[in-house]
């Protein structure tokens, strides 16, 4: 099973390829006060050919497992008999960076840079001997992607093919397009891709020859964290590559995201870090949570202004590859209408509201459940 979560100044997250789970970032100056993680399975299953596969089944018995562990426990505790119970690769917690408890397997973290609260990105490396460029990492797409020092358009750090010794391609075409309209073109390689400890020898990605005016900068590539279902290069994104080789302390990739552009920032490949967050995590199941998923999708119960949801009920993507919350038409509508003095932007596609009177603006939260 994988893993994945994001946390930030403003909100907390983690979840898991059959689920989805929420927390709080730990605030500034207060007292750290570590969550419960509910323990998953290790095995990964995220990624499975078969049709009949349930994401969600698994999750259900995982944590039914757990809790029937944990009663165990706690009856036990009551009667003053110790447990025997041993919190193994049976036990499954992800791994936690700040406890640093050893397992079989590796991990690595990544400082990001916080570029105005809008994006996060931070080093990888690629080839023998390695390359280190930039890379924005995103959750909304499966493919990775690095420019050449051929590449009109682009920003560098460049990856120069010539200098590894470890790079091949057969100059299979790529090419891809994003949702601000900007394109990307060139062939599909393979090369190591490493980060800190992780290494993974042959790792298909697409080498990029020339791109539009829109993909430049601040950060020269992307990695797609996302499902092999809707990667363009047909390939199996690094991190459930890393997985399904056993090779990471958890199947788990999380990110602990700044705010009003604070540093730490922080991208971690088989870990978490309790230590950043407080509360009890509260799991979601993705949707479909089968074969065939693409996104990290959960479903909400919709949009809430003043602790009354507004809108209707929705599939949600979280998308570390983006700042910015979208919405139908007709949802964003029903939820601005509640705010005082908001209205319709020309454009048609966004809204505003006065400045002035932005202390009268009552809470906003999208509802995940009853609690959150």
């Amino acid at each position: 099973m994988v893993h994945f979560s994001v946390l930030s100044a403003t909100a907390g997250f983690l979840a898991a390829a059959s689920s989805f789970v929420s927390a709080s970032p730990v605030p500034s100056g207060a007292e750290r006060v570590k969550a419960h993680i509910v323990p998953f399975s290790s095995k990964h299953a995220a990624i499975r050919r078969s049709e009949d596969f349930s994401a969600t089944d698994l999750s259900t018995r995982d944590l039914n497992r757990v809790q029937r562990r944990n009663e165990l426990e706690a009856s036990l505790a009551k009667r003053s008999i110790p447990s025997n119970s041993k919190r193994t690769a049976a036990a499954l917690e992800p791994f936690d960076i700040a406890h640093l408890r050893k397992r079989a397997g590796s991990y690595a973290t990544d400082p990001l840079v916080n570029n105005g609260d809008s994006l996060y990105y931070g080093n990888l490396d690629t080839g023998t001997p390695a390359q280190t460029t930039t890379i924005d990492f995103d959750t909304g797409s499966s493919d990775l992607i690095i420019p050449s020092v051929d590449c009109k358009n682009c920003t560098g750090p460049f990856f120069d093919p010539n200098k590894s010794t470890s790079f091949a391609t057969n100059q299979q075409p790529f090419s891809t397009a994003f949702g601000d309209g900007s394109t990307a073109d060139g062939v599909i390689a393979t090369d190591t891709v490493a980060m800190g400890g992780l290494s993974l020898q042959n790792q298909p990605f697409a080498v990029i020859l020339q791109a539009s005016k829109g993909f430049d900068g601040p950060n020269a590539g992307l990695m797609g964290l996302a499902f092999p279902t809707i990667a363009q290069t047909g390939a199996t994104p690094w991190f459930i590559n890393l997985a399904n080789a056993g090779a990471l302390e958890s199947n788990v990739v999380s990110f602990y995201l700044s705010r009003q552009g604070a540093d730490g920032s922080e991208l971690c490949v088989g870990c978490i870090d309790s230590s950043k967050f407080t509360g009890d995590p509260e799991y979601f199941p993705l949707t479909p949570g089968n074969a065939s998923q693409k996104f990290w999708d959960i479903h909400t119960q919709g949009f809430a202004y003043n602790g009354q949801i507004v809108t209707e009920a929705m599939t949600a993507t979280i998308d570390s590859g983006t700042s910015l919350i979208l919405l139908p038409p007709s949802q964003a509508t029903a939820l601005y209408s509640k705010i005082p003095g908001a209205q319709a932007a020309g454009d048609g596609s966004h809204f505003t509201f006065p400045c002035a009177g932005a202390d009268s603006i009552g809470p906003i939260g999208i509802v995940f459940s009853s609690n959150t």
